[in-house]
């Protein structure tokens, strides 16, 4: 009856340590789903006529696109790529924010080079994007 009790005891963490892994572990990279589509075909923003791909590509190399929900159920396309930065090639994240039915998105953060950008450095590059 001891050893049982015993076995129990191990057995119940090691249980409930793998359904944590399980529902909140790392996820796989997502790279093709509705919403990269989506974002990849709108327009970057309002009084733009380029799609976000189209302007993206014509000053960032090695671009690549990745989907993600945010605990707060956010759905977040983040663009990740080389651009040029105040006249540097710099690595850059920019994440958009999309409803979820599609209609319409945000822009949300830009990190360059790791590093979080402000507001206005943000704007100030995605209408470097827009000439």
């Amino acid at each position: 009856m001891e050893k049982k009790k015993r076995t129990i005891f191990w057995i119940i963490p090691i249980a409930i340590l793998g359904a944590f892994v399980y529902f909140f572990g790392p996820k796989d990279t997502i790279t093709d789903n509705e919403y990269i589509t989506y974002l990849k075909a709108a327009p970057l923003t309002s009084d733009n006529l380029l799609t976000t791909e189209v302007a993206l590509s014509n000053v960032c190399e090695n671009g690549g696109w990745e989907y993600f929900e945010t605990k707060m159920f956010e759905r977040v396309v983040e663009y990740k790529g080389e651009c040029q930065v105040d006249g540097k090639l710099e690595p850059i994240n920019l994440q958009f924010i999309v409803e979820k039915d599609k209609s319409s998105h945000i822009i949300g953060a830009m990190l360059v080079n790791s590093s979080q950008q402000t507001d206005e450095q943000r704007d100030e590059f995605i209408q470097a994007l827009n000439k």
